[in-house]
């Protein structure tokens, strides 16, 4: 009796470890497919340092490689989102970003540019104003 008692306290000890290890590689697998996601985010938000417009998920040469492969180490060692893209500003300029933050100088670019577009249509509304009234002359 003590021999089947070992053998089923045997049998129950790998039963238990059997199911922990499979928990921890699932849960191993759930954030590695968590990190893939942040990581596809992160890569879409910035830009390849030696093309012109091209976002790091699509470009393949050598340095947006090494960017991808630095992104996923610096999400396993707990960076967040926001460190790794001002790692990567830091080190690069604004000019990796995707998309420039609208503050400080950048913001007045994007003033310029709305200010451009409503004095064009100002200007164009009020020249085919003033042509239809041209033309509707009445010649009683």
């Amino acid at each position: 009796m003590n021999i089947n008692w070992s053998r089923n306290k045997l049998t129950c000890t790998l039963v238990t470890f059997f199911i922990f290890f499979l928990m921890q590689s699932t849960t191993f697998a759930q954030i590695s497919d968590r990190h893939e996601e942040q990581a596809l985010s992160i890569e879409k938000q910035l830009l390849c340092p030696q093309c012109t417009n091209e976002r790091l998920d699509i470009c393949s040469i050598q340095i947006c490689i090494d960017m991808r492969k630095e992104i996923r180490e610096q999400l396993q060692d707990g960076h967040n989102s926001d460190e790794i893209i001002f790692y990567f500003q830091n080190r690069y300029g604004q000019r990796v970003l995707a998309e420039l933050p609208r503050s400080g100088f950048n913001i007045v670019l994007f003033g310029w540019v709305l200010a451009s577009i409503v004095l064009v249509t100002l200007g164009g509304s009020y020249t085919l104003f003033r042509l239809n009234q041209k033309t509707n002359i009445d010649w009683k």
